[in-house]
């Protein structure tokens, strides 16, 4: 994720979708004051390419920095995403959950073993299945 301070009003992180994203199940960051001091991670809050200026400009979001606490705006491109904030707070990190798209099942080689899952995990699958 690399960090773009050249707008006077806000701080732009990009970062982009690994390739095999298909669906988002949660997304959060770490965040700190400009001292990196009072981390806290907070989720982030989605917005579009035409609506993240409203929020920016509404005094009442929490997009503001204030009493430590602040989320940042989201903005998804097709391949890559844009979190801004309001140079008042930094982040340090970017969690995200996702589902994969899945692998191709070939039903004519049957004796395929399905490999994304440790042993242990694939065990407990096999448990509920029966």
């Amino acid at each position: 994720m690399s960090c773009v301070t050249s707008h006077p009003q806000f701080d732009e992180y990009r970062g982009i979708y690994p390739d095999d994203f298909l669906y988002a199940l949660n997304e959060d960051v770490d965040i700190t004051d400009l001292n990196n001091t009072n981390p806290k991670r907070v989720s982030v809050f989605e917005c579009t390419s035409d609506s993240f200026m409203y929020r920016m400009d509404n005094c009442l979001t929490d997009f503001h920095y204030s009493y430590g606490y602040a989320r940042p705006l989201r903005v998804r491109l097709p391949n890559a995403f844009i979190l801004y904030t309001d140079k008042n707070y930094k982040i340090k990190k970017y969690i995200f959950g996702y589902l994969r798209i899945p692998e191709e099942v070939n039903f004519l080689r049957t004796d395929d073993e399905y490999e994304d899952f440790n042993t242990h995990t694939m065990l407990e699958i096999i448990k509920m299945a029966a």
